[in-house]
């Protein structure tokens, strides 16, 4: 094999290599993306909803209070304040931890990321070492029998004086 076809072949590879890295980069960086816009909108809709139903809660407890005596009616406001907060308080915990778990998956990505670069680098190397290699073994092989000079000897060697004959 020629170096120069050897070369090219190397250079396939790497470039391969490459491309695939970045697109599996690529890609997991659309998904993370997805996953943490879904996340925000799944963390938005839970506190808009838990809003919404406390807001129900008080408007209940108006109606109610309206109709009954004022200290039930006190009573009625306080329980539905409270169980108000809980459910905002609920929401909100759901929230951060969609986020924290959106922001791990963030991090694992730019990992992996890192990961596929080390490995697309080391591929890179060894490709490139063995070309080198390859390139080296060549060089030393020197000529072949199809190119010999007419004054090198061939096939048809004798044996040497200093090896005594049988």
């Amino acid at each position: 094999m020629e170096p120069d076809h050897v070369s090219a072949q190397v250079a396939g590879i790497v470039e391969a290599a490459e491309r695939a890295a970045e697109e599996l980069r690529a890609q997991a960086e659309a998904r993370a993306s997805e996953r943490i816009a879904e996340a925000d909108r799944a963390a938005a809709n839970r506190v808009q909803a838990a809003e919404e139903e406390a807001q129900e809660i008080l408007a209940a407890a108006r109606t109610q209070a309206e109709t009954t005596s004022h200290e039930q009616a006190q009573e009625v406001r306080a329980k539905a304040r409270t169980d108000a907060r809980e459910i905002v308080g609920e929401a909100h915990v759901a929230a951060r931890e969609v986020l924290r778990e959106g922001t791990e998956i963030s991090r694992n990505l730019r990992e992996l990321s890192v990961s596929l670069r080390n490995n697309a680098e080391r591929l890179i190397r060894d490709v490139r070492l063995a070309h080198g290699s390859m390139t080296a073994r060549l060089d030393q092989a020197g000529p072949g029998p199809a190119t010999r000079g007419p004054d090198e000897p061939g096939e048809d060697l004798d044996v040497p004086e200093f090896i005594p004959p049988e």
